[in-house]
């Protein structure tokens, strides 16, 4: 079969190429049962489900492929050939009667999905971290990274929300606060959107990268691993993706070298997927230098350790700022942070709380929350206080009404 194919056919084979693999599958199948009928052995009770098997184990994913169909799998989990896990809605659980039967089948799996996409597994460079053509984001690693076994992990890319308008279907914010956050994008707002690992960051993110509707904005998106969407529907956006070294270890394409590149397509707004290094400073002089409304996530467990995380980021560059330096820049440039939360009991990703920075008490960068979790009634709600960016929603002339007193409540 593998004759059949080239290498990059692998992961992206067309039709023509899956139905002559699914024919040589057939094939072999037919000739095993007229033999084992023949020499009177056990025939397969099952030659369909057999077919398909060694199919997905030729042309996909093997064992996998079921899990990876399935669409409220969100993350697919092996720590080793027997212990395989999924991501459900949130929750984890093991999936009973799957397993390789060894290690090496595990390792041949990855090796075959790597080894198109340009990467190299083996003991020299034992850790890979790549994006798959269909989108979901697979990471391994192998001994010597790893004590025993390889560790396969492959995140699926699922957008459930497109809009503002589709998160407050899903229950992720109220109705209030999604107006409140439109009206914010629109009117140009530095925002933050910071949670945990699986808080729902990069769709939130893509929902609010869509109220940017405006023939005059010029957005770039840059990420490490594609995720966002804006591309396919802003009138003019342009995607920007990182690249790791290769298998001759060269063609890296840093996150930096984006920003700055970004920098000269005149691009009105910069979204960056995730900021987890020294493009912070990149990103925050951008903010500074006429790219207001500009967007980006963190990894955070509240809005203020998000701030002070991407001081410490910005830190990590060459220039090497001092942290009051990038403190005061910090309290200049981002106006609102976005803090999610997922919750394991309900399975739902949730906006916690809108936090609106105001600026420096000595060293410490202060704000206020204008939206909170109440949890006597466990939903959203709005302080009372009213929004700084307001003056700038109303030059921008965006008609915006904050909530009456009584929405307090």
């Amino acid at each position: 079969m593998a004759r059949l194919l080239s290498e990059r056919q692998w992961l992206t084979p067309t039709a023509a190429d899956e139905a002559r693999v699914r024919a040589l599958v057939h094939d072999h199948v037919v000739a095993y049962q007229r033999h084992a009928a023949s020499a009177n052995t056990g025939v397969l009770t099952d030659p369909e489900a057999v077919e398909q098997r060694l199919f997905d184990s030729v042309m996909r994913m093997g064992i996998l492929q079921p899990l990876m169909d399935s669409p409220v799998v969100e993350e697919i989990i092996c720590n080793g050939p027997a212990r395989v896990f999924v991501i459900e809605n949130g929750l984890k659980r093991l999936v009973q009667d799957l397993m390789f039967d060894d290690d090496e089948e595990l390792r041949l799996l990855v090796k075959r999905l790597v080894g198109p996409l340009g990467r190299r597994l083996d003991e020299t460079a034992p850790l890979v971290d790549a994006r798959l053509p269909n989108g979901a984001r697979l990471n391994v690693a192998i001994p010597p990274a790893t004590t025993r076994w390889c560790c396969l992990t492959i995140r699926k890319f699922t957008l459930r929300a497109h809009s503002l308008e589709q998160l407050v279907e899903l229950g992720t914010l109220p109705e209030a606060a999604a107006e409140f956050l439109d009206a914010a994008v629109q009117a140009g707002v530095n925002i933050l959107v910071s949670g945990a690992t699986g808080a729902g960051k990069t769709t939130f993110l893509n929902a609010l990268g869509a109220s940017i509707a405006s023939l005059d904005e010029r957005v770039v998106t840059i990420e490490e691993v594609a995720e966002l969407q804006l591309d396919r529907h802003l009138p003019d956006c342009v995607a920007l993706q990182g690249r790791a070294n290769n298998v001759e270890g060269v063609g890296e394409i840093r996150i930096r070298d984006l920003v700055k590149n970004a920098l000269r397509m005149r691009p009105t707004r910069i979204i960056v997927g995730e900021v987890r290094g020294a493009e912070a400073l990149d990103m925050l002089l951008a903010m500074n230098t006429g790219h207001e409304g500009s967007l980006a996530t963190i990894h955070g467990n509240s809005p203020r350790d998000a701030l002070d995380r991407l001081v410490t980021l910005a830190m990590m560059a060459e220039e090497r700022l001092s942290s009051e330096a990038l403190t005061k820049m910090v309290s200049r440039t981002i106006e609102l942070v976005l803090q999610l939360r997922f919750d394991p009991r309900s399975g739902r990703r949730r906006l916690i709380s809108i936090f609106e920075v105001t600026g420096l008490e000595g060293e410490v960068l202060t704000g206020n929350d204008l939206w909170t979790l109440d949890p006597g009634q466990g939903r959203l709600v709005w302080t009372g206080i009213q929004p700084r960016c307001l003056a700038k929603m109303a030059a921008r002339g965006i008609d915006y009404v904050p909530p009456p007193p009584s929405a307090r409540n």
